[in-house]
């Protein structure tokens, strides 16, 4: 069925449940109920790359700073959270494109002894 025309917050909702209930996957549901909703005239921004860069980046920094923690309590599974660290630490440096965050990652970097 096709989706609702529209720019209201109510077809919105109805689109992205009608999406669900069909089967699709969620964050397809809400991208497409906000980008019809877009074609109607509503004033919804879209998300630049950047800002999807530095969430990403964030979020594995943040992932990191969490093993490094689980590491220093659970000394049993160190190795474990040392590897998890330097994986999340690599994927914030492809992140990273802010000085500040590139700053922090190295001295994480070192913190850790993970070269």
């Amino acid at each position: 069925m096709p989706l609702l025309k529209g720019k209201s917050k109510k077809i919105i909702s109805e689109n992205i449940k009608e999406m669900i209930d069909a089967g699709h996957p969620r964050n397809q549901a809400i991208a497409a109920s906000l980008n019809q909703a877009r074609k109607s005239g509503a004033k919804i921004p879209v998300q630049s790359q950047k800002e999807k860069v530095v969430k990403k980046h964030h979020s594995h920094m943040k992932k990191a700073e969490n093993h490094m923690k689980h590491a220093e309590h659970h000394h049993g599974k160190a190795e474990h959270h040392h590897k998890k660290a330097k994986e999340h630490l690599e994927h914030a440096k492809k992140h990273a494109d802010i000085k500040e965050d590139k700053a922090l990652v190295k001295k994480m970097v070192k913190k850790s002894s993970l070269k």
